[in-house]
């Protein structure tokens, strides 16, 4: 993607854990930027102004569509702002305790989240919408599921090579899976070119990778 996608989700309090999950989910996506209230408002703030400002910025209004939305005055608020600025609405609605859009919502097309499976659902709906290509995402896929299978020194190195050819294409998401498979499997670890080629992807993406990680990877040397 080469623009920076913004997100702003509304929901009810009651649902802020489910949201904060979202959020994180979203941003482990580079060029994705995800808005929720709770974490984002600096304490002592004017709430109200800072979500107006960040109303007049984003692209994608996502309501959690439940019970509590519902009742909630102040996301009543933020959806008129949304429809009167015409911002994309896609209402969120999850798979467990999830409700049809009602009202002005019930003319846009929702999106099922499942609850159980919210990076997978993050995912789907970046598709979707035009912001992963799902022929770079299916590619990855399989070449991470072919690295994870790789039973010698030889094919390790191989198969890193390849792997990290998609690098630019990587989710944070992807460099942690891609993390867990590497401690995981000994003939990478021992893997000699391989390691030294993995040794420059954990420093480059060292600020996502727990430091623990990185010292066990290093500790094979």
């Amino acid at each position: 993607m080469g623009r920076k996608m913004k997100v702003f989700i509304s929901y009810s309090k009651d649902d802020k854990d489910i949201a904060g999950n979202l959020k994180r989910y979203f941003e482990q996506y580079k060029d994705v930027e995800c808005f929720i209230a709770h974490d984002d408002i600096e304490p002592g703030s004017e709430w109200e102004k800072e979500i107006l400002d960040k109303l007049s910025t984003t692209e994608y209004f996502l309501p959690l569509q439940t019970q509590s939305l519902e009742e909630s005055y102040w996301c009543q608020q933020e959806a008129g702002i949304a429809f009167n600025r015409k911002i994309k609405i896609i209402p969120l609605k999850l798979d467990t305790n999830g409700k049809n859009p009602v009202g002005f919502y019930a003319r846009y097309q929702g999106f099922k989240i499942k609850a159980s499976d919210l990076s997978g659902s993050v995912k789907r709906f970046l598709i979707r919408e035009g912001l992963i290509d799902a022929e770079d995402h299916e590619e990855v896929e399989k070449r991470m599921l072919i690295f994870q299978a790789s039973d010698s020194w030889a094919q390790a190195n191989k198969n890193s090579q390849l792997l990290l050819q998609l690098e630019d294409k990587f989710s944070n998401a992807d460099v942690l899976r891609i993390v867990g498979i590497i401690l995981s499997n000994n003939q990478i670890l021992s893997s000699f070119a391989a390691r030294k080629r993995l040794k420059d992807f954990f420093m480059r993406h060292s600020e996502i990778i727990n430091s623990k990680d990185f010292e066990n990877f290093l500790s094979y040397e």
